[in-house]
């Protein structure tokens, strides 16, 4: 039986109004933009069971709103299980009509279920007009983690900590004060000098004589001391002679966070800003830094000067600090958990050279290399140890069996700075002081390849763990030819891309039918593992298709982004698994301060466009999945 229509008359336009309002994006349009589109919905009931939409319709000349009730869509490739939930306020199916095709997917009515139907006409319409409504279903994904970013910021107890409104999550522009003061390169050093004190400035952006909006050079005042007073130039000579060229820029829109980082990993102390590649300003560590107590690069600088472990210790947990700062500062997973790898590489490399004056390691080459979440680079505030080590026996007269055990007793004293430093001993005995792990670079092929060769549950464990590998301190280029000689080798090994394919499938994300969530433990009601149930979908699946392709990127979001033009995966596509999984690592992050579990939320703690958000992030790891299989399952 057909659904039956009803149309709201004018009775019931505010209330419609009203209910739409309760929505994304709906709360942010226009009033006028929302009256003209409700005016346009139609109302349709659905009877449980009832299928509203499916592939075998024309192209689709609407969009539906579910007004009330629960609507499951599947893909109907290779299982009927439900690919994903919408509830009220939800519109499907957008991607179909912007493109103006039949749907993918089947739309079946899981309770009675009432859904607003807007015509495709009125449906462009609010699209030309409305940019919230046009962000939305261009990015949806996007857009509510926009609004997320915004709440974090002003929901967040910041306690003690030193916050003020100027965070590193607020655009660089944010903190332009003034134009850039600049000079062209012919300009005379004595010139500049006297400019900078005139100013009372510490650098002068140096143009191209032709283009005043093009940076060539920057001269600041530390390269007077090392460039101009120590050498003794003669100041008539041009500051192009002096200067730094090609120097750091970043958009205007970029984070400050970015420039921070971008200062403590390469040790300089201005940024160029720029807008649509025109020169607008510049952004000193003074100017990031002025109102936190703490900054990257004072940070990287307690790392590299500390001297023993207790020094080393007081930087690692400066490193904490300035992570659960950021959490709260509403900066984005990608940035933050870069930022957290990034200062874990400085203290482990730190670690290895304070350990060299306790048992020095002997005479080989060998790379300390970092596995899970180190070698993918997405460590949070919590975590605990993953580590290997590499070595070569070429140009060594040690025999393997005494190399080997050398650099165990080096590993073994390197572990247990770590474990001091804040990085638990991993209790798997994934650590590089196990022999087991302590391997030449003939034996770990030999161990890569009985795992590829022999497929069972430990292999295919041990690949997931171990195939993510990273170099972070010693020979690098160790680790490099392995990855070019694992790439090369798993090509010939299509059985085990298959099993770790069916591995990626098996952790079902925990979308509910009637409620939001589906219960995953009965230890645990109400919450949510989000490493396992929520994080491991998307890494799991980008290994697969990283190993496939032989890619050299160990990132999860790396790695889906190179894999998406040879996997014909559209830039929206992946776009929305990134942005879903830089979901789950921001709830996770935020979840882990202060508690004993930093995996489990629970998820009456979750507000309303957080449950959103977390819903829709699951539905993209569903459809990953069901990608998943059509590439390696069938």
């Amino acid at each position: 039986m057909p659904p039956t229509p009803y149309s709201p008359s004018a009775t019931i336009l505010a209330a419609t109004v009203a209910n739409l309002r309760q929505h994304t994006p709906f709360d942010q349009m226009d009033l006028a933009h929302i009256e003209r589109l409700a005016a346009n919905l139609t109302l349709h009931y659905f009877a449980k069971g009832a299928t509203i939409l499916s592939p075998k319709h024309d192209v689709v000349d609407s969009v539906w709103i579910v007004e009330r009730g629960v609507v499951d869509g599947v893909s109907g490739y290779l299982t009927d299980d439900p690919l994903f939930t919408l509830s009220d306020g939800e519109m499907f199916p957008i991607g179909a009509a912007m493109s103006r095709r039949a749907p993918v997917c089947t739309y079946n009515a899981d309770t009675d279920t009432f859904c607003y139907v807007l015509p495709m006409a009125a449906f462009e319409q609010t699209m030309d007009v409305s940019r919230p409504f046009r962000h939305f279903a261009t990015r949806r994904l996007a857009h509510l983690l926009d609004a997320a970013r915004g709440q974090t910021q002003t929901s967040v107890d910041f306690g003690d900590t030193q916050i003020h409104a100027q965070t590193l999550a607020s655009p660089l522009k944010s903190l332009l004060r003034r134009a850039p003061v600049t000079v062209t390169p012919g300009t005379q050093i004595g010139d500049v000098l006297a400019l900078m004190k005139r100013e009372r400035i510490g650098s002068v952006v140096v143009v191209d004589k032709h283009e005043a909006a093009i940076a060539v050079g920057i001269f600041t005042e530390r390269d007077v001391l090392d460039r101009v007073a120590l050498p003794q130039i003669n100041q008539q000579q041009p500051i192009s002679d002096v200067m730094t060229v090609s120097p750091f820029s970043l958009p205007s829109h970029a984070p400050l966070f970015d420039a921070a980082k971008a200062m403590a990993t390469h040790r300089f102390r201005h940024v160029l800003v720029t807008e649509d590649g025109a020169l607008c300003g510049v952004v000193s560590e003074r100017d990031l830094f002025t109102e936190q107590r703490l900054s990257l690069g004072q940070v990287a600088k307690s790392i590299e000067r500390a001297i023993n472990v207790s020094a080393l210790a007081s930087a690692a947990a400066d490193v904490r600090q300035m992570a659960q700062t950021l959490v709260t500062q509403g900066v984005g997973a990608q940035q933050l958990t870069q930022f957290v790898t990034t200062m874990n590489d400085a203290i482990v490399d730190r670690a290895l050279q304070i350990a060299r004056d306790e048992v020095p390691p002997p005479n080989v080459a060998w790379c300390w290399l970092g596995l899970g979440s180190e070698g993918r680079m997405e460590q949070t505030l919590s975590t605990d140890q993953d580590n290997a080590l590499l070595f070569s026996m070429a140009e060594t007269s040690l025999t393997i069996d005494e190399a080997r055990r050398q650099l165990l007793g080096y590993a073994t004293v390197v572990n247990g700075i770590l474990d001091r430093l804040g990085f638990p001993l991993c209790r798997g005995d994934i650590m590089a002081k196990n022999p087991r792990w302590c391997l030449s670079d003939a034996e770990w092929r030999d161990t890569f390849a009985t795992w590829m060769r022999v497929v069972n549950p430990d292999a295919l464990l041990n690949a997931a763990i171990f195939f993510d590998f990273r170099p972070l301190a010693g020979e690098k280029k160790l680790a490099d030819d392995l990855r070019a000689w694992l790439n090369q080798s798993i090509t010939s090994h299509p059985l085990l891309l298959r099993q770790l394919a069916v591995n990626a499938r098996q952790t079902k994300p925990p979308l509910g039918l009637l409620r939001d969530f589906a219960d995953t433990d009965d230890e645990f009601p109400g919450t949510m593992d989000l490493k396992k149930f929520a994080a491991r979908p998307f890494i799991d699946a980008a290994r697969v298709f990283a190993l496939s392709l032989g890619l050299n990127a160990t990132n999860t979001a790396d790695r889906m982004r190179l894999a998406a033009p040879l996997m014909r995966l559209s830039e929206d596509e992946v776009g929305a698994y990134v942005d879903a999984f830089h979901f789950v690592q921001s709830l996770r992050l935020r979840n882990a301060l202060g508690q004993v579990n930093p995996n489990r939320v629970a998820l009456d703690t979750l507000n309303e466009l957080d449950r959103r958000i977390l819903k829709e992030a699951l539905r993209q790891a569903r459809k990953l999945q069901t990608r998943l299989e059509m590439d390696f399952l069938r």
